[in-house]
């Protein structure tokens, strides 16, 4: 099968790529499925229940519909019963949406842009809202997560040792230098708002000072990134797979992959 992208078609790198991309070069990221989903872009996978819970808690707080157009419903527990109601985890996503509604009034922010996408001929990213804060633009990003005291997940958003978790701060570094390029606002205000899924009242605001130096790494790791998927295109080079039992079962290409396992592989670890 040919490849659905060309390399006369610029490759436009997003923090999700990025992401993907190095977690493929570390052997976590299976190089066939980030083939389809970057590459031949044929391939969306299904959100997981956590994706979900959060896709409902952003509906509810900004109206912003997922990629698929769909409409997010709360799952409900003893259905067709006098006591339907909502589960215990989207009645706390409905609470935490409501907190959020409160928050923003509070501070007296506008929503000036929801799902606003910016995009340059190197990268693009969906910022979930520009807002006016204090009579000057800002990027909100919310999070909905179980991880918002977890000091050691690479996920987590507990304070400490928050500063060396590239993955989580890679974003707004991105939407900073995509604000500049596309909106012509310099230095813009970026903050993640984090929300917890166990607790409404467990919220976290968080203004992601940058320093200058990232932005001239993060430009560069953006070309290093460019280069490495078009040289795979180029020279035709195959993307190499790692499955495993797991990841292989809640996987869509899985029916014709010819690399899908249904048993877990034999490791070896050298003493």
């Amino acid at each position: 099968m040919e490849n659905a992208l060309s390399i006369n078609q610029p490759i436009k790198v997003s923090q999700s790529l990025m992401k993907s991309l190095n977690e493929y070069i570390l052997g976590n990221e299976c190089g066939i499925v980030f083939k389809a989903k970057y590459i031949d872009k044929t391939l969306s996978m299904p959100p997981t229940d956590a994706m979900k819970l959060g896709i409902y808690f952003e509906y509810m707080a900004t109206g912003a519909l997922p990629r698929s157009g769909e409409t997010p419903e709360a799952e409900m527990v003893y259905k067709g019963k006098p006591n339907e109601k909502m589960s215990a985890d989207y009645e706390r996503a409905t609470a935490s949406a409501e907190f959020f509604k409160s928050l923003m009034k509070f501070w007296q922010i506008e929503i000036k842009e929801v799902g606003l996408v910016m995009e340059t001929d190197e990268m693009k990213g969906i910022a979930d809202l520009l807002v006016e804060w204090n009579g000057k633009p800002a990027i909100i990003d919310l999070k909905y997560t179980g991880l918002i005291d977890d000091k050691w997940s690479d996920m987590g958003w507990h304070k400490d040792f928050l500063s060396q978790k590239d993955g989580l701060l890679i974003q707004g570094v991105m939407y900073k230098m995509l604000a500049k390029e596309v909106l012509g606002i310099e230095d813009i205000d970026f903050y993640f708002w984090v929300f917890d899924t166990k607790n409404p009242l467990n919220v976290r605001i968080i203004k992601e000072i940058v320093d200058t130096e990232k932005f001239e790494m993060h430009k560069s790791a953006v070309q290093s990134t460019k280069n490495y998927i078009e040289n795979q295109i180029k020279n035709n080079w195959a993307w190499k797979a790692y499955p495993s039992l797991l990841k292989c079962a809640s996987c869509p290409l899985k029916p014709n992959c010819e690399h899908a396992v249904d048993y877990p592989l034999i490791e070896e670890v050298y003493y």
